[in-house]
Formats: structure tokens, sequence, C-alpha cells
């Protein structure tokens, strides 16, 4: 009995439950990153009249590093310097939010959240559009306590998180 269960185990392991996040369903396997693009409106009125609002100096140079390190770490995609014979993947950052979560006593500011809202847009080597999709990444942090960050700090993490998304949507086929 005890034989017969290790060799039904050894043989799920083996096999596997056959999930993966391949992109085999494209015909390329070279990607382009054209550049991030800032669409973000800073001089809208609602950021004009508020004093929370405000928007990270190199947020779209910063993306667009992190999608090429997390294609070249993720391995289903070769990163290429040029659109022949490759997917062509845009993204344009739409809007970055700071929204307070909880408040002190005296009514400061405790815990905080950034979203980033991006469009990726997802092109196959002819131009021919393969579809679009918004992307949402997020992360919050503390102001104060023992686990308190800066708002620099929570601003990689937001990134890391964003460009987790992307890379998501683009090897699990939409």
């Amino acid at each position: 009995m005890i034989k017969l269960f290790f060799l039904t185990i050894l043989v799920l392991n083996l096999y596997g439950c056959g999930y993966s996040t391949m992109a085999s369903s494209y015909s390329e396997n070279k990607i382009f990153i054209v550049p991030v693009e800032n669409k973000v409106n800073i001089t809208s009125e609602a950021r004009n009249y508020s004093n929370y609002n405000s928007f990270p100096l190199l947020l779209e140079k910063k993306l667009t590093n992190s999608l090429v390190n997390q294609f070249n770490t993720d391995g289903h995609f070769k990163v290429v310097s040029t659109q022949d014979e490759a997917l062509v993947l845009e993204c344009k950052v739409d809007n970055y939010e700071k929204t307070a979560l909880r408040y002190t006593d005296s009514d400061d500011v405790k815990e905080q959240r950034l979203r980033l809202r991006v469009t990726v847009k997802l092109s196959d080597s002819s131009g021919a559009m393969l579809d679009t999709k918004k992307v949402v990444g997020q992360t919050s942090y503390f102001l104060s306590g023992p686990n308190r960050k800066s708002e620099a700090a929570a601003q990689v993490e937001l990134i890391e998180d964003t460009v987790r998304r992307i890379s998501e949507v683009v090897v699990e086929r939409w």
C-alpha cells in the first residue's frame, strides 16, 4: 500500500498539472518595447487645486527600464531594439494617484496608497493591433510607525507591481 502511494506521488510529480504561462500562441518570440509615454495632465484643474496630488519625476523612464528588465529576466520573449519580426509593446501612463487610507487621531495621514494606471497596447510584427488593456499597479505604505516608508521607496514598489502586471497580461495572452 505504501509503495502504491509513493508510486502515485512520483507519477503526479513527473506528469505535473499541465499549466504553464508560455507565450507559445504568438508567432513572434521577440518583443520590442516602445519607451513609455506619459499622458498625465499635471496641469489639470483637479491637480492644480490640490496639495495632495503629485507626480514623480521620470516615472515613464523608470517604467520603461523596469519593463525591459522584466522581459529579459522572464525569458518568454527576447527584447530587441528594432521592430522587425517582433511584437510591439506600447504603454501610456494615464494617471498617478495618491490617496489616504488611514489617519491618526490628530487627522494626519498615517497610511497612503499609490496607484499607477497604464494603457497597454500589443501589436504583431505586421503592425496589426492584437489587443489593448488597462493595467493598474498599486502599493500602500505607512508614513509613521515601525513600518514607515518614504514615498520614493513606495514608488519603486509601485513600478515593480505595475511591470509585473503588464508582463502577465502580455505573456498570458489576453
